[in-house]
């Protein structure tokens, strides 16, 4: 009995060792655990992109979520329990953004720094069927240089000896976003003002609207786990329709059939008289796009999502020079 119970033991000790070194596919958990760096797990995949343009190769970055995951519906794996575990520090959004993943985060303690939780952030009032906050922050760029500062001070508080160097790293990245935050109005100022309306899937760019000058509407609010309005498709018809709004816009990371009541919106538009598309491209919102694609780092996710809006409300294709920030 006592021997059976020691093979026992051992095995499930290999099994934990081998789902801590197992290969995982790029854009989500890395693939060896290397003792030498601090293990740096990040919820979502702009939180990810964020720690690896300051970390560089200095930590070891565990993504949780994968590009297109939902991350309000998003559901823990026994493997995220093991990350979180061996975490020196979790880096989440915060503003109940992970609501499923909130006791892993609190069982973080101190550990766990939410990048969106800083008092310079101005936050969207009364926003969620229970007054919830808006936690979509990142979408203005002023904001996610906020991210990036919070970020920084957290990778130093876990390796000191580096300091300098998150420091620099965190420095050329915020300056690359200020370059990012310029072309981006640039880009928007060139929709006819009264076309400056962008209607998505859901509610996930009231921040973006705030900061660039657009009239931010959705078929659904910030929490993709909510039910829709019936009435709602008729009400944002009529808006575009007033407003002769050429385009509406899908998501890449909702539900199809969130994304086909923006279809009902166009149909009910046509209904009225009014010729209205959806635009050829889905944003990105909740999550960026695979690794290695334009999309596959916050700095291009945000620019092709001012591209595919710029060129879908305007007629015109957007300026080259929006792509020549470089990761």
């Amino acid at each position: 009995m006592a021997l059976r119970k020691f093979r026992t033991l051992a095995f499930v000790v290999y099994v934990l060792g081998f789902s801590l070194t197992a290969g995982c596919k790029e854009g989500g958990k890395e693939d060896v655990v290397q003792a030498a760096k601090p293990i740096v797990v990040c919820t979502t995949t702009m939180i990810s992109d964020l720690a690896r343009q300051i970390g560089n190769d200095r930590v070891q970055v565990v993504g949780i979520m994968k590009p297109g995951t939902d991350p309000h519906s998003y559901e823990p794996t026994p493997d995220d329990v093991i990350w979180f575990k061996k975490a020196d520090l979790v880096l989440y959004n915060g503003l109940h953004l992970e609501g499923r993943l909130l006791d892993m985060i609190r069982n973080s303690g101190s550990k766990a720094v939410a990048v969106a939780e800083d008092t310079r952030i101005k936050l969207r009032s009364k926003a969620g069927a229970e007054g919830a906050p808006d936690p979509h922050c990142w979408w203005n760029v002023r904001y996610f240089m906020m991210y990036a500062e919070r970020a920084r001070d957290a990778l130093i508080q876990v390796d000191k000896k580096s300091e300098q160097f998150y420091s620099e790293r965190a420095t050329d990245y915020i300056a690359k976003l200020e370059k990012v935050d310029g072309q981006i109005r640039d880009a928007i100022g060139r929709i006819p003002k009264e076309q400056r309306v962008l209607i998505t899937s859901h509610d996930a760019f009231f921040y973006y609207g705030e900061a660039y000058g657009l009239k931010v509407d959705a078929v659904l609010g910030i929490n993709t786990d909510a039910e829709v309005r019936a009435l709602r498709a008729n009400e944002l018809a009529k808006m575009v329709t007033e407003a002769r709004v050429p385009a509406v816009f899908h998501e890449t990371s909702v539900s199809d059939a969130l994304n086909r009541m923006i279809n009902r919106v166009v149909e009910i538009a046509a209904g009225e008289g009014h010729t209205l598309h959806v635009a050829e491209e889905a944003l990105y919102s909740d999550s960026l796009g695979p690794p290695k694609s334009p999309s596959g780092t916050y700095i291009g996710a945000i620019l092709e999502n001012t591209r595919i809006v710029s060129e879908a409300l305007s007629g015109h294709a957007m300026s080259e020079t929006a792509g020549r920030v470089k990761d």
